[in-house]
Order: C-alpha cells, then structure tokens, then sequence
C-alpha cells in the first residue's frame, strides 16, 4: 500500500472541507470578479441588518361635529391646513333678529403620546358688508360665545374656565390655553367639547341685512 494515501486523504478532507465553509461567499464573490481570479476588480459587500421604522409615539388630533370629521392623522405632518367641513358658527347666513345657532365640535387624541396643551386661536374675521355697510366682525350685533368641557359632550359641571369667551363680536375673540395632565390621552379616551353660540341681536336694525362674517379657527395640541 502506497504509504502516501493517508496524507493525501486529509488533504483531500481538508480541502474539501474548506470549500464547504466557503461554499456560500464564493457564490457571492464570483459576481464581482472580472475576466480571471488573477485579477479583482470589484469588491462586494451585502448588508443583511439595515432597519428602520417610524417614531415610536406620535399625537393626533381629530375633531368632529357628529357628522364630519378632521383627522390630523391622514394629514402630511401630522397637520390639516384647512378643514372646511366643520363650520363651528353655523352657516346660516340668512339670521333674523334673535336667531341663535349653537354647534358643539369634541376633540379626541387617538395617538400614542399624551396630549397635556391644548389651544385654539381664531384667525383674521373678515366681513361681506351688506347693503347697509355693517361690519358684523367689530358692529357688535353679531355675537359669539365659547364654552369647553371635558366629555364627548359639552357639560358644564366640568367647563374648562380657561377655555372659555363671554359673547362678542368675532373679530375680538382671542386665542385659549389649557393645560392639564393630561389634556387628551387616548390610553383614558379623554375627549373635549366646546360649544360656539353665535347670535345676532334681537333688536338688530335693517341696516345689519347681508352682512356675512367668516373667520378660521386653528386647533392645536401639544405633549408639554
């Protein structure tokens, strides 16, 4: 027997061996080999752990009137730059002297973040002068007067003082504060109410006929 074979059998073993193990990265190196293994001209190398996710807790706000509803959520950035379909004065522009209408919106938070700020700031009231040039936004005969309370309904055994406008013309009503802990939570399904009461004055004079305001109001909730 040649006394060689038992050298060359663990050769033979070794080298298969090898070649099992490296099995796979030759699969992969061969790709990047151009012309002979004598000359490299690509270098690969794959990553198999690259990850990423969005943040982990988000606040939302949405506000609804029982019948439509805003949603920050489905908005780019979390924000809603205009949402016609909750008209919180009641779009009637056809009042007659004592005429009120009274709209409640409830705010709820269904993100992941609790919600301890929550404010509204009305915007610019601009007015449509009728025949008798009022001003409906600074006149005075038009009125509105804001309420909040926490609850899915407005109740006024948990008003919210710090949210709160007496009846005035629109043009004056300023921006609200409130700060809790928390302001909305989705973990307690906390909710707010507020209830706009817009009146035009039951000794209005004929003058006031066609007169129309408009005014936005921006909603906001904020973590701290």
């Amino acid at each position: 027997m040649n006394q060689d074979t038992p050298t060359k059998t663990k050769k033979s073993r070794r080298t298969a061996a090898l070649w099992g193990s490296g099995a796979i990265a030759a699969t992969v190196l061969v790709l990047g080999v151009n012309g002979t293994l004598s000359s490299w001209t690509s270098a690969l190398i794959t990553n198999s752990n690259d990850t990423a996710g969005a943040t982990a807790s988000y606040l939302a706000l949405v506000e609804t009137d029982n019948t439509n509803t805003c949603d920050t959520t489905t908005a780019p950035n979390n924000t809603i730059a205009a949402c016609s379909s909750i008209n919180k004065y009641g779009g009637n522009t056809t009042m007659s002297p004592g005429d009120s209408s009274v709209v409640s919106v409830t705010f709820t938070n269904p993100g992941t973040a609790v919600g301890n700020t929550f404010a509204y700031t009305p915007g610019t009231c601009t007015p449509t002068n009728g025949t008798g040039g009022i001003d409906l936004c600074s006149q005075g005969d038009l009125t509105v007067a804001v309420a909040c309370s926490t609850g899915t309904s407005y109740n006024a055994g948990n008003d919210i003082a710090a949210l709160g406008q007496s009846a005035a013309a629109p043009g004056s009503l300023v921006a609200k504060t409130w700060t809790s802990a928390p302001a909305l939570d989705a973990a307690s399904a906390t909710a707010i109410t507020c209830r706009f009461t817009t009146t035009l004055d039951a000794a209005s004079p004929p003058v006031d006929a066609g007169s129309q305001v408009s005014q936005p109001i921006a909603w906001q909730l904020d973590a701290v």
